[in-house]
C-alpha cells in the first residue's frame, strides 16, 4: 500500500521535467540544423568567389556581366548576395558577401550573419578595359 501512495504522488514529475527538458532538446536540435545550413551556404559563397575569381583571371567580359554569371553558377540568392571584382593590380580579387537565411528561424543569432568570401588569383594578362563598380547585387532592385 505505501508504493501505490508513492506512485500517485510522482504521477506529474515526469511530465515536470520533460516540460524542463524539451526547450532545451529543441534548441540543440535546431542549434545543429542551423549549424549545418550555415555551413552549407559558407561553401557556397566560398565556391562563387572562387568561379568568380577563374572567370575575372579568363578575361571573362565586363563586371556586371561577370556578376551574373558568378550568381547564377554559383546558386547565390539573387536578393541577398553582392559580388565585387578588382583587377587594378595583377592580381583579380573577388569578394563575395551574402546575408545568412536561416532555415528555421528558431534562433534569432542566426539572423545577423554575413558571409564573406574572398578569392585572389593571379590575372594571365592585364586587362585594359576594364570598368570596376565595387560590390553591387546581383540584381538591381
Amino acid at each position: 500500500m505505501f508504493r501505490l501512495f508513492r506512485r500517485d504522488r510522482e504521477k506529474g514529475a515526469s511530465a515536470v521535467e520533460f516540460a524542463i527538458v524539451l526547450p532545451l532538446l529543441v534548441l540543440l536540435v535546431f542549434g545543429i540544423m542551423e549549424a549545418g545550413w550555415l555551413f552549407a551556404q559558407q561553401i557556397e559563397v566560398r565556391n562563387a568567389a572562387r568561379e568568380g575569381a577563374r572567370l575575372a583571371v579568363v578575361d571573362y567580359d565586363t563586371a556586371a556581366n561577370m556578376r551574373s554569371a558568378v550568381c547564377n553558377r554559383a546558386a547565390l540568392s539573387k536578393d541577398r548576395a553582392r559580388v565585387s571584382f578588382d583587377l587594378k593590380t595583377d592580381t583579380a580579387l573577388v569578394v563575395v558577401e551574402q546575408d545568412y537565411e536561416s532555415l528555421t528561424g528558431v534562433i534569432p543569432a542566426f539572423n545577423t550573419i554575413t558571409i564573406t568570401s574572398v578569392a585572389e588569383m593571379r590575372l594571365e594578362r592585364l586587362i585594359d578595359n576594364w570598368d570596376d563598380d565595387g560590390l553591387k547585387p546581383c540584381v538591381t532592385p
